[in-house]
């Protein structure tokens, strides 16, 4: 399992596991993170689509609506709107929050 374990890299830094970014909670993540800055490229139903500034190839979806709540804005203004939210690694993905227009 250890070579195998150094191949895997932390989703939101890139770096390898380790001290900072030890797998299961059991490392210190103390001031880990970062802010990220997104746009929203499409509405497909209920969804956002959005892809961040920075990096193209980092795309997600989310709960149109929820979104909308989180920025606090309505609905119809979420195509092309640039937003940040902070970005926590956890245990089994990124844990986003603060929310703020860009």
């Amino acid at each position: 399992m250890g070579t195998t374990r150094n191949k895997l890299s932390c989703g939101l830094c890139g770096q390898p596991f380790g001290a900072q970014h030890e797998q299961h909670g059991r490392g210190s993540m103390a001031g880990a993170g970062k802010r990220v800055e997104y746009v929203v490229i499409e509405l497909r139903g209920a969804l956002a689509y959005y892809q961040a500034t920075a990096d193209h190839s980092r795309t997600g979806k989310t709960v149109a609506a929820g979104l909308a709540e989180e920025l606090g804005i309505d609905l119809a203004d979420l195509p092309g709107c640039r937003y940040t939210c902070w970005e926590t690694p956890a245990e089994h993905g990124v844990i986003e929050s603060g929310f703020e227009l860009a």
